[in-house]
């Protein structure tokens, strides 16, 4: 054994402790993969198991694994192959992984919950995509010296460099939209999506004129009553342009009678030619003909680019994509092996890597990370909640709506369960399963009500095994740390706390649930609702769960007691000066 791998297995001392202790491992979650310059190894990030899986391309296995920092996501290659840079998002930085050493040798302090990064091709700049903080870090690998915080749109979730040009595209998972940043000035465009959902990983063409980014289609201005055709949730990808005009359009991934749902990873070949989608809802990957894609794209007039955004056929119809089985659960990163033309795939609920032919698409090798992991009642409530298996025509995903954490999407959705005419917002599902109702309206008694009427808007009824699984894995949900709760703002917050007593906000959101489980008129109901009665939301995570109030109206949380409390009936606040007004909204963020 050598000691590079010596040094990366040593450095796996709790998971060899699991495994000499003959218990079952927890599961590795594979979410993203990046290869060697030479192609000849790949590096697995094992989200759940915070470590990084090294391959051995060629011979087909796992050379050995390297422990890094809490929920990593993903990683960039230095140029000479030397240095892995992975972003922790729990840990709120990057870390540096020698891999002559196999280990972390230092970290880079990054914003709040970084997820994708990418590396500039001098190595001299590593950009880093902040999902909570909503900027994009630029820093210097050498020192780890912070040069600039970029403003993003909400969310963003990956980060790709554009070949030939100083240009970074930044997808925005929770603001339909892309950021196009200049390198140079740092200066920020936005490129709005209307109908993206829910955006994921992203890819800039070798010759610079093209992003591709995967995303659901969500159609929320619409009464959710039809989910045929993807009338609810469709599944694709969008082009832009990034030359003069700045066109872009939407392709879909689905069929006539089947749904792709869950676009998430995004990989194209260095001649451009084929484009590469993992679906990780139907548990397969869409190989996509680009310069067919193109082709329609510029034969199509501008009136009807929107029309061809919502044809869920005419990929498949045309033969400019195809879908295959990606051989595993869950399918999110991917990466392509130009020399031996092979697709890799980090299969999340399968804690595998499958490797497919990249040109007919046809399975090669399954690379098991390890051994079977524990798959108990929690893990199988993700997976179901993750898969579009269990939706009629396989159109959308529990995660559709809520991410893959069981979130929000941040959308107004018009579900007919109260009527129609009165979209709602998303709301998280972290605490559902202790402070019912468990919708706006109280059409949901509880969680339970909940989730078996979740499954039937599925277009099923609930499956008991199903039912129970899913009620696990929402009971005790994957929370983050909160950083708002960060020793330098013990000061604000203290102070939060005291004009949240003083303002009487306890009347409606005592502790420890921070919500009196009741319904409540504050004045901002509409003719078109059932009734001007909404539940009284908990106040915990709210830190993530913007915009606020049952329609969205408030897009911070200062906006709910500054402009969006008509009668004054929302505790307290409305004579509050501004600095109060942030030191409770700091409160409320660390709750």
């Amino acid at each position: 054994m050598n000691r590079t791998l010596r040094l990366a297995l040593a450095s796996i001392g709790p998971l060899l402790s699991v495994l000499q202790a003959g218990a079952v491992p927890p599961p590795r979650s594979p979410i993203s993969i990046c290869l060697s310059p030479d192609e000849l190894k790949a590096y697995v990030v094992n989200q759940d198991a915070a470590s990084i899986s090294v391959l051995d391309l060629p011979g087909r296995r796992v050379l050995g694994e390297i422990v890094v920092g809490p929920r990593p996501s993903h990683a960039a290659v230095s140029p000479d192959g030397k240095l892995i840079f992975v972003s922790s998002t729990h840990g709120d930085r990057v870390d540096v992984v020698d891999l002559s050493l196999g280990r972390v040798i230092r970290s880079l302090p990054a914003s709040h919950e970084p997820y994708g990064v990418a590396l500039s091709t001098d190595a001299r700049k590593l950009f880093v995509a902040n999902s909570l903080s909503d900027t994009v870090s630029v820093i210097e690998p050498a020192t780890g010296r912070r040069l600039s915080e970029i403003r993003t749109g909400r969310s963003p979730r990956f980060i790709s460099l554009i070949p030939g040009r100083p240009t970074i595209a930044v997808s925005n998972g929770l603001s339909r939209s892309l950021s196009i940043i200049d390198a140079e000035n740092l200066s920020v465009r936005t490129v709005e999506l209307p109908a993206a959902a829910i955006l994921r990983q992203l890819a800039g063409s070798p010759d610079g004129r093209w992003v591709f980014a995967a995303h659901v289609v969500s159609r929320e201005p619409q009464v959710a009553v039809q989910m045929e055709r993807g009338w609810i949730h469709a599944n694709g990808f969008s082009i832009v342009d990034l030359g003069p005009g700045g066109r872009r359009v939407t392709l879909l991934l689905d069929r006539l009678l089947e749904g792709a749902a869950n676009p998430w990873g995004v990989t194209l070949s260095a001649d451009a030619r084929s484009l590469y989608v993992s679906l990780a809802g139907v548990h397969e990957v869409a190989i996509v003909d680009v310069e067919k894609a193109l082709d329609l794209m510029k034969r199509t007039p501008d009136a009807d680019i929107e029309r061809l955004g919502q044809d869920v056929e005419i990929m498949e119809r045309l033969k400019i994509s195809r879908r295959l089985p990606s051989g595993g659960l869950g399918p999110r990163g991917l990466a392509l092996a130009e020399a031996s033309q092979e697709l890799l795939i980090a299969n999340f609920f399968s804690d595998t890597v499958t490797i497919l032919d990249a040109r007919s698409g046809a399975l090669k090798a399954t690379i098991p990370l390890g051994p079977p992991a524990a798959k108990d009642e929690w893990r199988e409530g993700e997976l179901l909640f993750n898969d579009a298996r269990i939706t009629f025509q396989k159109w959308f995903s529990c995660a559709s709506c809520h991410q893959e954490d069981a979130t929000i999407d941040g959308l107004n959705w018009d579900l007919p369960n109260d009527g129609v005419g009165n979209p709602k917002n998303v709301k998280s599902l972290h605490d559902i399963h202790d402070s019912p109702p468990a919708m706006w309206t109280a059409v949901r008694e509880d969680m339970d009500a909940a989730v078996a009427a979740g499954q039937r808007f599925g277009g099923f009824l609930p499956d008991p095994k199903n039912h129970k699984a899913l009620m696990t894995f929402l009971s005790r949900p994957k929370r983050a740390p909160n950083p708002y709760r960060a020793p330098e703002l013990k000061i604000s917050v203290r102070r939060g706390h005291d004009v949240f007593v003083r303002a009487r906000c306890p009347s409606c959101h005592p502790a420890p649930l921070y919500t009196d489980l009741k319904l409540h008129d504050l004045g901002l109901g509409k003719a078109s609702d059932p009734s001007p009665l909404f539940d009284t939301p908990s106040l915990r995570e709210c830190y993530r769960t913007a915009p606020y109030l049952h329609d969205g109206r408030a897009k911070t949380l200062e906006e709910i007691f500054t402009h969006h409390d008509p009668r004054g009936a929302h505790g307290q606040t409305r004579a509050l000066a501004k600095k109060d007004v942030a030191d409770l909204a700091a409160y409320l963020k660390s709750l």
